[in-house]
């Protein structure tokens, strides 16, 4: 299930928003900008993927893709699966690769 953004989440993007420019997420949609997040399944990129959630529901920006690389250091198969679920759920095309020598 893709988490709701609370208010005072959405007030904070707006807040960094308009330190950027108010215009950009609106250039964004206009000029078609592409975004790729490299998602490691930490606050920094979890918190990112809100803010690319909230650009497509709020400016309609272009559909973010999502990329993540299991580098095969540690067996975490479950948090694995856990993570494609929760990506699955935001509907954004993802890319899920693991290193040939987990194959």
């Amino acid at each position: 299930m893709i988490p709701e953004i609370p208010i005072s989440i959405s007030t904070h993007f707006e807040s960094m928003l308009k330190r950027m420019g108010n215009q950009l997420p609106t250039q964004w949609a206009k000029n078609k900008t592409k975004f790729l997040l490299a998602y490691s399944g930490g606050k920094d990129s979890s918190i990112l993927l809100l803010f690319l959630k909230y650009l497509k529901e709020k400016y309609q920006i272009e559909t973010p893709h999502l990329f993540y690389l299991s580098h095969g250091i540690r067996e975490i198969t479950n948090e694995e699966n856990e993570l494609v679920q929760y990506l699955e759920s935001f509907g954004f095309p993802f890319y899920f690769v693991k290193k040939k020598s987990q194959n």
